[in-house]
């Protein structure tokens, strides 16, 4: 089967701000993933998408889940996001349905496919590297707590730390001089993902593997405020984590699909 997380950037739902992506569009590109599972980031919820857009995603073969935020996003001056939710989209029989407040931050949807494995989707805090160990800490207890194969997929706000050339980056001392300078709220947050604890407490208080090695970035400048910058991938933020008992192949990083994300994708087998 084939399971995918994509952060759509509002843009399955119209927005006031113009905006280079509509929902049909956004249609399309879930047509051409083609996951049995696909976890969406700042979506609506399943209440608030148009009828239309529901029953084309439905007709697609689509079970819809979701859950708000239930976060301070709405009332943040730095969003568009009105409504924010989790959206799973599924094929397959899911045979339980969970909602769980990481760190009483932010919600992550769980699910049980089939009743043979769990896919927990996960939009983890993009302001503070504290905040997102404290959400870890606690999704690692859930993901301890049993033996089903589990997947973790979505957007983590983190990166990798090791000497990868973003995080190398960020860290370079002038660099962030640079940043501080021009007081950008985009490069500080960057400069606190460049961190890795977030990846890094996460890996060593579970079992879970990285489904991309290569660790190929995933998130560009290309955002709704800001359509003229280039659809550059800069880092990877979006990550797809399995447990060892499940095996991952064909791991991808889809071409740009309208938003500032790229949707990521892999194959996967119960061992």
């Amino acid at each position: 089967m084939i399971i995918a997380s994509w952060n759509i950037e509002s843009r399955l739902s119209d927005n006031p701000i113009k905006s280079r992506t509509k929902p049909d569009d956004v249609i399309n590109e879930i047509k051409k993933i083609n996951a049995d599972i696909l976890v969406l980031l700042e979506a609506h919820n399943d209440q608030t998408l148009s009828s239309s857009t529901r029953q084309k995603l439905i007709k697609l073969g689509y079970e819809i889940k979701s859950a708000p935020y239930d976060d301070d996003m709405d009332r943040r001056a730095d969003s568009i996001h009105d409504r924010s939710s989790i959206i799973i989209l599924s094929k397959l029989d899911i045979t339980k349905f969970d909602v769980v407040k990481l760190a009483n931050i932010r919600n992550c949807l769980i699910i049980n496919v089939a009743n043979k494995f769990r896919v927990i989707g996960v939009h983890l805090d993009d302001r503070h590297e504290d905040s997102r160990i404290k959400q870890i800490d606690q999704l690692s207890k859930i993901i301890n707590q049993s033996n089903m194969p589990t997947v973790v997929l979505g957007d983590f706000n983190a990166i990798h730390g090791e000497d990868l050339w973003p995080a190398k980056f960020l860290k370079f001392t002038p660099i962030k001089f640079i940043i501080s300078k021009l007081s950008t709220n985009l490069g500080a947050k960057a400069i606190e993902m460049a961190d890795g604890k977030t990846l890094k407490n996460l890996e060593s208080s579970t079992n879970l593997i990285d489904a991309d090695q290569r660790h190929q970035p995933t998130v560009t400048p290309k955002n709704i405020n800001q359509e003229f910058m280039p659809s550059i991938r800069l880092m990877q933020i979006d990550h797809i984590y399995v447990t060892p008992d499940i095996k991952i192949s064909n791991f991808k990083v889809h071409p740009d699909g309208g938003s500032d994300h790229r949707a990521i994708s892999a194959d996967l087998d119960i061992i």
